[in-house]
């Protein structure tokens, strides 16, 4: 999913202090409304189509799965109360919960769960999740509240899937033709939280007083997005809102010194990159010269990451290599010899060796036919911090005769252009899981648009992706996604800038009931979690 680097909904400050009404945890009417603010939007409340981090956050809320990740991320019956597998690892049975109703009232079935599953494979949506159902042949409903998934090959992944269920009697409306493009503008869900409303840059959800779990302490949860961290970070300290993640690093001093807010940096699944398009076919607008892996890996090389989360990032992150991030089981450290940290040297003797030389002095290199090694580097516009990368990255590359040539636009005008291949470079992120496939994933051929943004193709990364996800021996399936991630950080469709921490804080003046998850490393929010939106209940004065 798309974490930091998003569209803001521009949102006036007038409209956040009509939401904080006299301040504190309760509305003047005795509800306990909690306010989360982000500079991040949700895209669509289209399950089939979003790819954005907060759409993944709000689902969560809204709609079940029929397993779940508990705080330690084991796997735990959500819609599905209990589940066996056969011996060869092909038919997993799920039986599901009695008595779970949809928002509207209807009661779930299995029909829900197998119409979900087929509706995504079928049509190729879902893209948030589509690994997750990678591998199922056949989904059969032997009753109401059964539901047996077959597979061709042992399914890995199986207990992560955390896919949200939806209505059949919903969705079965929408004609296929129509379906990536529903507005689902009134999601119906069984989840712990009901949709309330949405307008101007503001999600209002419902606790659901018949959720089958246990019920929400909060009363009402809302979603506020700002046009940037400062003015999100002054409302926190406001009371305006009570919440907010990806808090920007400069606002970290300021919200550290608030008695009233606390602040946590946390690890979070996912990574800052450098897209860069490799794109083969012709259709490509890209520069060619970028299909040249040489120039790829001494930009890598020329890069001062470092620097860059020291200078930008506040600190908070670290140096990025591979596609998972270092601590989790499945993450691959390149090799002395193929790693490739800060080295100006290095990068212009890989270029040297390449044959691109500067022959005019102007500072520029040149191919054989030519062509500048010059490159238009695109960041989202309201996100500051990767405009500033940007201009970092311009001047690192300078010193290896690589003109880097900055350009903002929204993300929604970036989405276009990756999807046309009309773009040399790109910064954005990705926020990955614990199944290492939604990250590996993103690499392979035929996702191309909201996946696979390098447009990158690689036959052997391809088998190696299905494989993996059969295997159910976890050293076996580890030394294969190694494989991948050698094979991804050499061929460096992606540039990995830096693993980086995200930024949370709450107003534990008015909430309490909070924690990390995981404890000590882990976040508030966006942790794959929906335990804090549970448990946190306002401090009664």
């Amino acid at each position: 999913m798309k974490k930091n680097k998003l569209l803001a909904w521009i949102l006036a400050l007038l409209v956040c202090i009509s939401l904080a009404g006299c301040g504190g945890a309760q509305t003047t009417e005795g509800v306990n409304t909690f306010r989360i603010g982000t500079t991040t939007s949700i895209d669509t409340l289209n399950p089939l189509s979003s790819y954005m981090q907060v759409g993944f956050e709000v689902f969560l809320l809204i709609y079940d799965p029929l397993v779940r990740y508990d705080e330690n991320f084991e796997s735990v019956g959500s819609l599905a109360e209990s589940w066996t597998s056969s011996e060869d690892g092909l038919t997993w049975t799920f039986n599901l919960r009695e008595g779970v109703i949809w928002h509207d009232g209807e009661p779930l079935t299995s029909d829900d769960v197998k119409f979900t599953y087929d509706l995504m494979m079928e049509n190729g949506l879902g893209y948030m999740y589509s690994s997750y159902l990678t591998g199922i042949s056949a989904i059969e409903c032997p009753d109401e509240k059964t539901v047996v998934i077959k597979t061709e090959e042992p399914k890995a992944n199986m207990l992560m899937n955390t896919t949200p269920i939806l209505p059949q009697h919903i969705w079965s409306e929408i004609d296929t033709e129509e379906l990536e493009l529903y507005t689902n503008a009134s999601p119906v869900g069984t989840g712990p939280f009901k949709f309330d409303s949405s307008s101007e840059g503001v999600i209002k959800l419902v606790k659901n007083d018949a959720y089958f779990g246990t019920v929400p302490a909060m009363d009402e949860c809302v979603f506020v997005s700002y046009s940037n961290t400062d003015t999100m970070a002054q409302a926190l300290s406001l009371g305006e809102i009570d919440g907010a993640f990806n808090i920007g690093y400069a606002q970290k001093k300021q919200l550290d010194a608030d008695e009233n807010v606390t602040l946590i940096s946390g690890e979070i699944p996912g990574f800052t990159q450098i897209g860069v398009n490799v794109w083969t076919d012709p259709a490509s607008k890209g520069n060619p010269l970028l299909k040249d892996k040489a120039i790829r890996q001494a930009i890598d090389c020329a890069i001062d990451k470092q620097k860059m989360i020291d200078m930008v990032y506040g600190g908070e992150g670290s140096v990025g290599t591979t596609l998972l991030n270092p601590g989790q089981f499945y993450h691959y450290e390149p090799t002395a010899e193929e790693l490739r940290s800060y080295n100006i040297e290095k990068a212009n003797a890989r270029l040297d060796q390449a044959g691109y030389m500067d022959t005019d002095g102007d500072g520029i290199r040149e191919a054989s036919n030519g062509s500048k090694l010059e490159f238009s580097l695109i960041t989202i516009a309201d996100n500051s911090d990767e405009i500033k990368a940007g201009q970092l990255i311009v001047s690192d590359c300078e010193k290896i005769g690589i003109g880097i040539k900055n350009e903002t636009m929204d993300d929604g005008a970036l989405y276009d252009k990756i999807i046309s291949g009309d773009f040399d470079l790109f910064i954005w992120g990705w926020g990955g899981d614990i199944d290492p496939s939604v990250i590996l994933e993103l690499l392979t051929t035929g996702q191309i648009g909201a996946n696979n943004e390098p447009h990158f193709s690689n036959a052997e990364y391809d088998a190696l992706f299905l494989e993996q996800a059969t295997m159910m021996d976890e050293k076996e399936r580890q030394a294969a996604v190694f494989e991948m991630q050698r094979i991804a950080y050499d061929e460096a469709p992606y540039i990995i800038l830096l693993y980086d921490n995200n930024l949370q804080a709450i107003r534990s003046d008015r909430w309490t009931g909070f924690k990390q998850i995981p404890a000590e490393t882990g976040l508030f929010f966006l942790n794959i979690n929906f335990d804090n939106y549970i448990n946190i209940k306002p401090i009664v004065e």
